[in-house]
């Protein structure tokens, strides 16, 4: 059985907005929930006085709001604020609440540059790409004396956020910036993937004979390429296809023209929900 969690408080007439996330909370309970799940990616700043002020007058618990607004003024006051939101309202266990308090005591100690970077590389991990992109996109005009690792990293997951999204050349391009930088076998992958979609068979031969350096690699990339092409043919997609095909042969277009818009309004949906920003 699941945790339950207590309701506190009221729904906010006036809801709290994390500029950076894009998104909005309306109760103390939806506030801890994304305190919990965005430890790496919150600016420790957010959590102050203007929040716990939002927590008495919106969520109508005033004790909270004074414990909070008490907590700012403490020698370590992010963590101060987080064991005071999660002792009142019960919502972690204490082994949680510790654990959280220790990502953002890491947090507030990191530069803004590393915070941005952990930004970046939650909402990627989670397939907001074009939020990734903000993060990474604003870094990378000011990586100038970082360390090429830190530097590579940015670059190489630019061009992730950027394949997501289709856009093979410019993907191409941070991975290549990627792996001059680094030399990291990864990213020369990625660079050759992102290129072969972006030039066309015939575009990317011809790149591939002015480039001799990256002949071996390109030969294990066409390993990779088949062994893809077959886990294609195994997958429900490509069995989709294969049912959308006999229902046309069989006389029933109308059942198949079906089967393919009810297809493409979830993949719609869920490319709408990657490129929200």
């Amino acid at each position: 059985m699941g945790r339950v969690y207590l309701c506190l408080g009221k729904q906010a007439e006036v809801p709290y907005y994390f500029e950076r996330a894009r998104l909005h909370v309306w109760n103390v309970e939806e506030l801890c929930y994304f305190v919990r799940e965005n430890a790496w990616v919150l600016e420790p700043s957010l959590l102050g006085r203007e929040l716990a002020e939002w927590v008495g007058k919106q969520c109508g618990l005033p004790e909270l709001s004074a414990k909070l607004t008490a907590s700012c003024r403490e020698q370590d006051p992010v963590i101060a604020f987080v064991r005071t939101l999660f002792s009142y309202t019960g919502y972690c266990s204490m082994q949680e609440a510790e654990q959280i308090e220790r990502i953002l005591g890491i947090s507030e100690k990191a530069d803004g540059l590393e915070r941005a970077k952990a930004r970046g590389d939650y909402y990627l991990a989670n397939g907001k790409y074009v939020m990734a992109l903000r993060e990474y996109e604003e870094l990378a005009e000011d990586l100038t004396g970082r360390e090429p690792s830190f530097r590579g990293s940015v670059y190489h997951n630019c061009g992730v956020a950027k394949a997501r999204l289709f856009l093979f050349g410019e993907a191409a391009a941070y991975f290549e910036k990627a792996w001059r930088l680094t030399r990291d076998e990864d990213s020369a992958r990625q660079y050759l993937i992102a290129l072969r979609l972006a030039l066309g068979e015939q575009g990317y031969v011809n790149f591939l004979a002015e480039r001799p350096d990256l002949y071996a690699g390109s030969l294990k990339l066409e390993d990779t390429v088949r062994a893809c092409e077959a886990a294609w043919d195994a997958s429900e997609e490509a069995a989709f296809l294969r049912r959308v095909m006999e229902t046309g042969e069989e006389g029933a277009a109308d059942v198949g023209r079906s089967m393919v818009e009810e297809k493409l309004e979830a993949l719609q949906g869920a490319y709408r929900a990657c490129v929200e920003g």
